[in-house]
Formats: C-alpha cells, structure tokens, sequence
C-alpha cells in the first residue's frame, strides 16, 4: 500500500455534505471517496510528465495562462 499524506484542502458546505452521503452509501470513509474522486479528475503521472516534457511552448503552459 502506498504512504498517504494528509492534506486540508477548504471545499464548501455542499461538497462536504455529497461526499458524505456518497461514503455513506458506499459504506466508505470519506477519504476513500475523495482519493477515488481525485485519482479520476487528475491526469496521470504520465500525461503531466509528458505535458512538462513536451517541446518548447507546450509543456511549460500546465495552467493553461501561456506564461
């Protein structure tokens, strides 16, 4: 099993009350839910890694602004 690192991002009121009911209805815990949610909206290692590889102009625009 890989190291976890505890993070305490501020979502809103709402957020927390979805993710709540999903790890409940999953019968989950809430960290679970939210490290599965994460690992789908996140590219992967390897795309970020190409994304920052990528030729000039490419891979350094990760944010999407062009500096």
């Amino acid at each position: 099993m890989a190291a976890t690192v505890k993070i305490s991002p501020r979502i809103t009121a709402g957020v927390v009350r979805r993710l709540r009911l999903a790890a409940s209805m999953q019968a989950r815990s809430m960290s679970a839910v939210v490290n599965d949610v994460l690992d789908q909206a996140l590219p992967s290692l390897e795309k970020i890694r190409d994304q920052l590889a990528g030729p000039e102009g490419e891979g350094g625009d990760v944010d999407g602004c062009g500096r």
